[in-house]
């Protein structure tokens, strides 16, 4: 397994891979506004001014390919983190929370928590990362999600 920083020539890449796993495993759990907002958000042109307005990413490949994907913001939220299915429950999301939670206190010595609103389905797998539950389930912009903090 390679992990490194996101690239911009990843950035088709790797919005194909949000939209693939999206597709496949959380669409249909969402209302058509939802399905919208998110679609949005992975457009190519979004990821790159997010990434360089105070956000970066990480990726890892497994034998040379785009396996997964983490996204964080100002340093202290996960605002994607996406496995290809084949690879879900390797531990590939964990490292890359690992190496994301790294470089947030190596930016900002002062981060004291990094958070995530969470997609239903993601809960357990971010409790397993050290993750928990700080306000009730909520909705935004057709998106359900219950946020989660990670104190470090």
């Amino acid at each position: 397994m390679e992990i490194r920083q996101i690239q911009i020539q990843d950035i088709p890449a790797v919005c194909a891979l949000v939209k693939e796993v999206f597709d496949q495993v959380l669409a249909s759990t969402y209302t058509e506004e939802g399905r919208q907002t998110f679609s949005a958000f992975i457009e190519e042109e979004a990821m790159r001014r997010r990434l360089s307005d105070n956000g970066f990413g990480l990726v890892a490949f497994v034998d040379g390919n785009l396996a997964s994907q983490i996204e964080v913001r100002n340093n202290s939220h996960i605002c994607l983190l996406f496995t290809k299915c084949e690879h879900q429950g390797k531990g590939l999301a964990k490292v890359l929370v690992e190496q994301a939670v790294l470089l947030c206190k190596t930016h900002d010595s002062s981060v004291a928590a990094i958070s995530v609103n969470a997609a239903l389905s993601a809960i357990h797998a971010y409790q397993h990362f050290g993750f928990k539950q700080c306000a009730p389930e909520q909705e935004r912009d057709g998106i359900r999600f219950v946020p989660m903090i990670r104190l470090l």
